[in-house]
């Protein structure tokens, strides 16, 4: 008993300190919408409400990259560092060198709204959020038809995942699709909503082997599971504001761009609100399996007042758990957990805890965030 407790006060303590979520903010400028980065980490906001395209280096330092668009909307760059950038109502996809000098401009009917770098080759996919449509834009200006799919409503995010894949993100339905070969569309997830001025899935990204987005008129953040269909869990946010640090107290004010970077394990947001940028640093999903392969999902996590456990492989037998607070003391133990059975953290104070669940093969460690 006296090696478990120590085990997981060891496990708390690594928690703890290499793990913390926090939320830092970038108030100069007025980024309100796509994020990407530049190879040296400099950070490239668009300001749809405004005419501007922000950089901020790492340190926080601002400086409007380009004026003079027309509701510019998402960004990317290719591998020559050159930034393309949607203007929307402007209706032109824009490209430039690494110094902001105006190189292509690419006329495109129905407001060009999201954009990605292509997985294999230099050419650009981007979305219309009026056109609903997804298009290849060629190094060579070629512009060629990827999809029409009816299921597209206002398409804005676009992302790639690391194995290819194509996810596109409809801003006014909150859905989330698949794309294939063929131009046809595989469902994924709807992303929640708690409805106010702004219903509505900003933007995707994808890191840590999911997908993240923003439910702008929740003020939160979710991650999509895509080894299932509408598995959706809240990772951050709550009431609408703009406090910053511990993930679990941060609150966000219609978050709407996002960019997953995964050297750094970084989260980036802009607020549509209150036109800044976020930042969460050390991102832990809370998921651990400290080196297995583990078969069970805590959800939510970051939880309020309380959480199920989930398999991937669907109902389990019976389990035994045990949750341990920061030193080391058990708050909850149960011998015979089954699947779905919702446990109560009403009362628990915010911090770290690790939960050890035991089968009859083997022990499973995970942290949980309150």
């Amino acid at each position: 008993m006296k090696t478990t407790i120590l085990l997981i006060a060891i496990l708390i303590t690594a928690s703890l300190s290499g793990y913390s979520q926090t939320i830092s903010t970038f108030e100069d400028g007025t980024p309100d919408d796509a994020i990407i980065l530049d190879n040296n980490g400099n950070i490239y906001c668009s300001n749809y409400m405004g005419d501007t395209v922000f950089k901020f280096t790492p340190s926080g330092e601002v400086s409007s990259f380009i004026t003079g668009l027309n509701t510019p909307n998402g960004l990317a760059f290719n591998s020559n560092q050159e930034l393309y950038v949607c203007d929307g109502q402007g209706n032109t996809i824009y490209k430039y060198d690494i110094n902001g000098a105006l190189l292509e401009s690419y006329p495109v009917s129905g407001h060009p709204s999201g954009i990605v770098k292509n997985f294999d080759d230099e050419s650009m996919i981007f979305t219309l959020y009026t056109g609903n449509k997804i298009y290849r834009l060629d190094p060579d200006g070629t512009i060629t038809l990827l999809s029409e799919a009816e299921e597209l409503d206002g398409p804005v995010g676009i992302v790639f995942d690391e194995l290819g894949s194509l996810y596109i993100g409809n801003y006014n339905d909150r859905k989330i699709y698949r794309l294939l070969g063929d131009g046809t569309l595989e469902y994924v997830a709807e992303v929640p909503t708690d409805g106010g001025a702004y219903p509505n899935l900003g933007f995707i990204t994808y890191g840590q082997g999911k997908l993240w987005g923003t439910s702008m008129g929740s003020d939160k953040i979710y991650t999509v599971n895509l080894n299932a269909i509408d598995d959706v869990t809240l990772f951050a946010g709550s009431t609408q504001g703009t406090a910053d640090g511990d993930i679990s107290e941060a609150t966000f004010h219609t978050p709407n761009g996002i960019y997953f970077d995964s050297n750094e394990d970084k989260l980036y947001v802009t607020d549509f609100g209150a036109k800044n940028l976020r930042i969460i640093s050390g991102i832990v999903l809370g998921n651990d399996d400290y080196g297995k392969k583990n078969p069970f999902v805590i959800a939510p996590n970051p939880v309020q007042d309380g959480f199920i456990i989930q398999s991937e492989n669907g109902l389990f037998d019976a389990i035994n758990i045990d949750i341990y607070n920061t030193v080391g003391a058990s708050v909850f133990k149960k011998s015979d957990y089954f699947s779905g059975e919702v446990i109560s953290t009403v009362g628990w104070s915010q911090g770290v805890y690790l939960l050890q669940i035991k089968t009859n093969h083997e022990t499973f460690i995970q942290r949980i965030l309150k």
